[in-house]
């Protein structure tokens, strides 16, 4: 049944428990039993087959989805609705299914961003129900891509469809007041165990390819190692699997086949945990030494790593040289507790508009990314460590080098990533061209460009110019995809010799 908003504000009756509060919003409202994340009959569906796989892994069902078509009308509403940013919302009130049976909700844009909300406090909602608060603000037309300058003059608001949907998912245990950090912990050793691999051509993006044998240990420790470390939410074959074949070969050769990836959970631990954990695997007795290519939080797993065993001559790893891609060596305000939120909204759209690889990769790190959303929908309490530790006012962070070797070198890949067209909205404040979150600093949607290759006063920082890739607005390089871009290829050939 489709149902008209007047811009009042007024709740609406959509289905059996299911309302709608929608104040400057004039159009109508439908109440859907369609496809998940899909539009009305023959419009396209919003969600690529890698996030409509990763939210079936999740265990989320869809209970609910609603589509609202409309234009906003300021002034309409006789009672405002605003959202925790202070952004004018819209309320979806629905039938509460008990505290074994969170709800959350996914909010699909006209321009396809998606952002997740949460519950809001159950003293705000009517007893029976849950309540959602989400953005209302309808695209401006200049702000649609493809639309001609002529058709933009005197249009101040456009139709926009936006689809709700709301996902419910079971807790298999409940504990009062359980830490994120337990839930966390429970998801990773069942989903992000630790584990070494050995990286082949062809085979590395292939989960559980290459697994070590009985004398993988001895080819490792026969000359010079090149070791991969993944980054947050990923795993080996997803953090890398945007390498070309050729490029996987050209290394393997260079370092005798000596290519070794190491898997580790990234939200329970910290990468000082990681680090223990890695040497704890090494025989008794070995020596290797490794050159270190890492992604992202991978980076500060290889400089805990690097101060563990300090440099000693008797250390299991001797690192000679540790390449940063898009490494948070400075930190990322995405880390803490309060940009959790725009953290897993900026993956899962990125992820979904501009997959980077085959849609079963990106789902290994969309699995990721929601767990933080189930740990975020039950209420749990507390942090994650393995996120803390990239939060810029961290103290491990400040740290870091401080019992590394002298002569480790290092080098950097970062990239100044500028959303355009219906990406702007994911990161922007609304009329303004500063980010939500890194104000106007440069970044690639999750890591701040300057803080891969620049920290001040830690050792080694910052990286020589000679020793730096940059990737600039004009090379659309986010977070997530350097390694399928040919330039990163040639300078890991160029720098890790083997």
């Amino acid at each position: 049944m489709v149902v008209r908003l007047d811009g009042s504000g007024a709740r609406v009756e959509l289905g059996p428990g299911v309302r709608l509060q929608a104040p400057n919003l004039v159009g109508e409202a439908e109440l859907q039993r369609g496809p998940l994340l899909g539009g009305r009959a023959g419009e396209p569906e919003r969600a690529t087959p890698a996030l409509a796989a990763a939210i079936e892994n999740a265990g989320l069902v869809q209970a609910h989805a609603v589509e609202v078509s409309a234009r906003e009308v300021a002034g309409v509403g006789a009672a405002d609705v605003r959202g925790p940013d202070g952004r004018g919302g819209m309320v979806l009130e629905v039938p509460d299914l008990g505290p074994d049976r969170p709800q959350v909700l996914l909010l699909a844009d006209e321009q396809g961003v998606l952002s997740w909300h949460f519950p809001q406090p159950a003293e705000r909602s009517p007893a029976g129900s849950v309540q959602f608060v989400v953005p209302r603000e309808v695209a401006r037309a200049e702000q649609l891509p493809g639309t001609a300058p002529a058709e933009q003059r005197g249009l101040v608001a456009v139709v926009g469809k936006k689809l709700l949907s709301v996902f419910v998912f079971p807790i298999v245990e409940r504990i009062v007041g359980e830490a994120a950090e337990i839930l966390a912990a429970r998801y990773e050793r069942a989903s992000r165990p630790y584990g070494l691999r050995r990286l082949v051509a062809g085979q590395h993006r292939v989960a559980g390819a290459g697994a070590f044998d009985g004398s993988s240990w001895q080819q490792i420790g026969a000359g010079r190692a090149l070791l991969f470390l993944h980054g947050t939410f990923s795993t080996s074959h997803s953090g890398f699997g945007g390498l070309p074949d050729d490029a996987v070969g050209t290394l393997a050769h260079a370092y005798g086949d000596r290519l070794v990836a190491f898997d580790h959970p990234t939200l329970s631990v910290t990468p000082a945990d990681n680090a223990r954990e890695l040497l704890s695997r090494i025989p008794p007795g070995m020596r290797i030494d490794a050159d270190v290519v890492t992604h992202s939080r991978g980076g500060l797993v290889a400089r805990a790593l690097a101060d563990q065993v300090g440099d000693r001559a008797d250390a299991p790893i001797r690192i000679r040289r540790i390449v940063f891609v898009a490494t948070p060596n400075a930190g990322t305000a995405l880390a803490d507790p309060n940009h959790l939120g725009a953290l897993i909204d900026r993956y899962t759209t990125m992820l979904n508009l501009i997959p980077d690889g085959p849609w079963s990769v990106v789902t290994d790190v969309l699995d990721g990314v929601l767990t933080v959303v189930k740990i975020l929908g039950q209420s749990a309490v507390g942090g994650l460590p393995g996120l803390q530790a990239m939060n810029p006012g961290d103290g491990s962070l400040a740290i870091l080098g401080d019992t590394s070797a002298t002569d480790i070198e290092y080098y950097a890949i970062d990239a100044d990533y500028e959303p355009t067209g219906s990406l702007a909205r994911l990161v922007r404040v609304t009329d303004a061209v500063v980010d939500r979150v890194f104000d106007t600093a440069a970044n690639d949607i999750v890591v701040p460009t300057g803080g891969v290759s620049s920290v001040p006063g830690r050792p080694g920082f910052p990286v020589s110019a000679q020793r730096q890739l940059h990737f600039d607005k004009t090379r659309e390089v986010w977070h997530c995809s350097y390694f399928s871009r040919p330039e990163t290829a040639t300078m890991l050939s160029s720098w890790c010799t083997g």
